[in-house]
């Protein structure tokens, strides 16, 4: 009888150990984490990033090449990430910008970024992209057909919206999750609503009637409708084209004559200059009688890190370099100079030499 007890003692004993065993191995599944290395060396857990298509990306570690398709991408990334060599390809189109842009003196590295897989329509040729071995591409969610062959080829891709000013405030924030440094991504977000905030403070009194009467060149004859909204209504600018369809639109000089805008900004998208419209080099068409022209209020959109004209983290500057030049007498305490200085030293922890200033602002208007 003693020796039966202590064997159904000792069976009991041996299933509890078992049961506890099995438990804190489960526990320990459920419970710890994959983890890996940043590229700072720090440990990071595996995470999830959703894109504006409402779709979860998973990355085991922060990407340290990337891909970008949008053309202001390099400039937003660097805004996040600094000057690093993780974009290994971009946009033919965003080379041409940095060369004619500070962000050659900024971030040298993206020279080396490759742009033979990519088109200027972000036409992707998936052969040459997987000979980069991007972590990541990042695209515009309307190139749906872009992103399938990507995917496809089993890249991981993140879409992000393009146009207006809120898309670049929400790319920000996706671009600072995949880089896990989402804090810095709120800083700017809130930095570029403030900025502009400065201005649309100040013109709340202004009546419609007095705004003045502005239009953009994107390219000869071809002005924005719509594409610009993100800078022109917060600048205060009366947008004579508002009533014509699509984003932009081709018009002629009769056309321009019946608008007789008080200011001509023209895209540097363009090669057209404010010389070719204030000498009256352009035969067939009379600028002269033109109010912007008569009153040599003719003016090329500068470059910063990047073109200044659509949507991206450089518009605040844009809003102000508008608004200063609208309405002279509310801005005159304005200095742009310092304007760009700190917006530069804030969004790109970079310090501008006076020279490099002067590239932004005034290389451009002959």
């Amino acid at each position: 009888m003693r020796k039966m007890l202590s064997l159904i003692l000792a069976a009991v004993f041996s299933l509890t150990a078992c049961s506890e065993a099995g438990g804190s191995q489960e526990a320990a599944v459920v419970q710890e984490p994959a983890a890996t290395a940043s590229s700072s060396g720090e440990a990071i857990e595996s995470y999830t990033v959703t894109d504006v298509r409402g779709k979860e990306i998973a990355f085991d570690a922060v990407p340290e090449r990337v891909a970008t398709v949008g053309k202001p991408f390099p400039s937003l990334y660097y805004a996040i990430e600094g000057a690093t060599d993780h974009i290994v390809g971009c946009n033919p189109s965003s080379i041409k910008a940095y060369n004619e842009s500070v962000l050659r003196y900024m971030y040298p590295q993206l020279e080396n970024a490759v742009t033979d897989w990519c088109n200027t329509d972000s036409t992707v040729n998936i052969e040459e992209l997987l000979k980069l071995r991007p972590d990541v591409v990042f695209i515009y969610s309307t190139d749906d057909q872009e992103i399938e062959k990507i995917e496809d080829a089993g890249i991981k891709v993140v879409a992000l919206r393009s146009a207006e000013l809120d898309s670049v405030k929400e790319n920000l924030q996706i671009i600072a999750a995949v880089c896990q440094k989402e804090e810095r991504g709120k800083q700017l977000i809130q930095y570029i609503e403030e900025q502009i905030v400065e201005v649309t403070s100040r013109l709340t009194d202004v009546a419609e009637e007095d705004k003045p009467s502005v239009i953009e060149f994107y390219s000869d004859m071809n002005v924005s409708v719509s594409q610009y909204d993100h800078w022109m209504i917060p600048s205060g600018a009366k947008n004579p084209a508002e009533g014509l369809t699509g984003k932009m639109s081709e018009v002629d000089m009769e056309q321009i004559l019946v608008w007789n805008p008080d200011i001509i900004y023209i895209g540097n998208h363009s090669d057209l200059m404010p010389s070719d419209l204030l000498e009256n080099k352009q035969e067939g068409r009379d600028w002269s009688i033109v109010n912007a022209v008569k009153n040599n209020q003719v003016y090329k959109i500068p470059i910063g890190a990047y073109r200044w004209d659509p949507a991206g983290a450089e518009t605040p500057l844009m809003v102000k370099w508008a608004a200063k030049l609208q309405y002279p007498e509310i801005f005159e305490d304005m200095d742009m100079r310092q304007e760009v200085k700190d917006f530069f030293d804030y969004v790109y922890q970079y310090q501008l030499t006076d020279e490099q200033v002067s590239e932004i602002l005034d290389n451009r208007q002959q």
